[in-house]
């Protein structure tokens, strides 16, 4: 048992390596990621490469077709709205349900300082506080299921945030504003207005991703 929970530990201590250099930048989309490299790069076996890598393709920010490497996730401008589209529908029902109770979730709340402390910092570093914000209207419903749902969205929904980020599409004072607003509806109990106004933030952050990548696609056509 001990040996096996060692392999355990060893697995995710490469996936999550190889998670913080995705969303970093370091490994940029289209990215070969081999399992004799990945296994040579942290001096593991190949077994625990290979698990890593399949773990990473399960969540999404590794794609791998039939017979050959996986690679670092580039997504389309339909991946994009398709994932925010999927995430909408799970967080405008967890703000509608809150707001039936008027119940604000104070781990959103603190997340929201946060970005708002950063509004003179570099975009990227408010993805973290982001994510967190998010996961926490969704976290307060108090739903194993629903959260093991929006789980398995996470690592999608921080691609995206990422790349929202470090392309500068939202300015961070408007990201902390709109949040801040939204809070102000769940606590006065506006279910409608508070899922409209979550419906727009995404579809705003959704709309301007989408365009960023239609464009980087669109240069790498020409090059």
């Amino acid at each position: 048992m001990a040996a096996r929970l060692g392999v355990v530990s060893v697995v995710q201590a490469v996936i999550a390596s190889l998670r913080t250099r995705i969303f970093s930048g370091e490994l940029a989309p289209g990215t070969p990621l081999g399992e004799v490299d990945v296994a040579a790069h942290y001096e593991v076996a190949r077994p625990t490469a290979k698990a890593a890598l399949e773990n990473l393709v399960a969540s999404g920010l590794l794609t791998r077709n039939a017979h050959q490497s996986a690679r670092v996730t580039r997504l389309s401008s339909a991946d994009a709205r398709d994932i925010y589209r999927t995430r909408a529908i799970i967080e405008a029902e967890a703000v509608r349900l809150l707001a039936s109770t008027s119940r604000v979730p104070e781990a959103a709340r603190e997340a929201n300082a946060e970005i708002t402390a950063l509004s003179e910092a570099s975009p990227i570093q408010i993805v973290d506080p982001d994510v967190r914000f998010h996961s926490a209207l969704v976290q307060a419903l108090g739903s194993s299921r629903t959260s093991a749902i929006y789980g398995q969205l996470s690592d999608e929904i921080r691609l995206c945030m990422t790349q929202v980020q470090d392309a500068t599409l939202l300015n961070t004072c408007d990201i902390a504003d709109e949040h801040a607003r939204l809070l102000e509806k769940i606590a006065t109990g506006d279910q409608q207005g508070a899922a409209e106004l979550l419906a727009r933030h995404l579809e705003n952050a959704s709309d301007r991703l989408a365009a960023h990548l239609d464009s980087l696609a669109a240069g790498f056509q020409q090059a």
